[in-house]
């Protein structure tokens, strides 16, 4: 009677996998992957040539990592089986038979027999939602150090201007320069309302659909007295395009910084031109318009960047009103050859 063959190590190790409530895998000792438990093919949906391949060189092959990735997961599984390390975990992002991506953390284990590695065993755990909240704190992080900067910076200028106008009332018992310290203290009421919107996520700011005129709007931003340093025979022209559906107070915000943007930034401009065409709600002016070096929007609408020595808030800002309303912000050249921005997806009223 012939005795049943001797389990090995490799067996164990598979008996082990195909218990696995994880994606599991049991690699030899040249990298093959020997066996694979049924989680694994649920959730990959890749087909079996490329679930037993050599590893990681099958998934490189097929598109389902990159170069880069399987270097850094050949380089930790190496250590592995080296005897260099008996626990690794790295952490890969993979594109899954669907065409969708997942970032998986693998916990790599040797398998030993007589002292000898002779292979060893992959855990992979779906660890994309972690991965994602680990990076909007991130995002949140930066944000809010740079708000911190922003705010304990920028808003010295018009503190120290209020307050250096209240002083001068108390000490000369004249109520004339208090005006100027009025407009200070409304322009730092504007600084921290773009602050609170650039503090905020875009799906949690609150947006009421409106018929906004733009004629009023605009009228409302040269009233503001937002523009003192605006050349003097600079003009604001509505284009004939009737009003925009959109938040009043957040386009009101978005289209005065993109009107304070051209006159900032392009001391010869004399008209700037506000309208709604079919692609959405522009702003355009006849200045020098962006330098070459100059015209990638990431760039341009990165919190803090200023072109001109400013507060650099005002294209982002402009940037997270529209993806408040699920519009798009479009940097480019106007008719005149000077600056346009346009909030693609925005549309007339009616």
């Amino acid at each position: 009677m012939k005795s049943a063959p001797e389990s090995t190590p490799i067996d164990h190790a598979e008996s082990i996998v195909n218990a696995l409530g994880d994606g599991a895998y049991v690699l030899d000792a040249d990298r093959n992957r020997v066996f694979v438990n049924d989680r694994l093919r649920e959730v990959t949906g890749f087909d079996e040539a490329v679930l037993h391949g050599v590893h990681p060189e099958r998934l490189v092959e097929a598109g389902y990592w990159t170069e880069e990735t399987g270097d850094r997961y050949r380089a930790v599984i190496d250590r592995v089986l080296l005897g260099e390390s008996d626990d690794e975990r790295v952490q890969l992002t993979t594109t899954l038979g669907d065409g969708s991506e997942v970032t998986t953390e693998t916990r790599l284990t040797p398998i030993e027999r007589d002292g000898e590695i002779v292979g060893a065993v992959g855990v992979i755990r779906d660890v994309t939602d972690r991965v994602e909240r680990e990076r909007e704190l991130e995002r949140l992080n930066e944000r809010l150090e740079r708000l911190a900067g922003f705010l304990s910076h920028d808003l010295r200028n018009p503190l120290s201007v209020a307050r250096g106008y209240v002083d001068l009332a108390r000490e000369t018992g004249s109520t004339e320069r208090l005006a100027a310290a009025e407009e200070a203290l409304d322009r730092i009421e504007s600084m921290i309302g773009e602050a609170l919107v650039m503090a905020r996520d875009p799906a949690e700011i609150d947006t009421e659909d409106a018929a906004v005129d733009l004629d009023d709007l605009a009228a409302d931003c040269l009233e503001s007295g937002d523009f003192g340093d605006r050349p003097a025979d600079a003009e604001i022209v509505v284009e004939d395009s009737g009003p925009v559906t959109g938040d009043p107070t957040l386009l009101r915000r978005a289209v005065g910084n993109l009107i304070g943007n051209a006159f900032d930034h392009a001391s010869d401009a004399s008209t700037v031109r506000i309208g709604v065409d079919d692609r959405g709600l522009y702003v355009a002016d006849d200045g020098p318009g962006l330098p070459d070096d100059e015209r990638e929007r990431d760039e341009l609408t990165e919190f803090g960047v200023s072109r001109g020595g400013g507060t650099g808030i005002g294209l982002a800002i402009v940037e997270r009103v529209a993806a408040a309303h699920g519009w798009t912000l479009e940097i480019g050249e106007s008719a005149d050859d000077g600056f346009r921005a346009t909030l693609v997806g925005a549309e007339p009223t009616g």
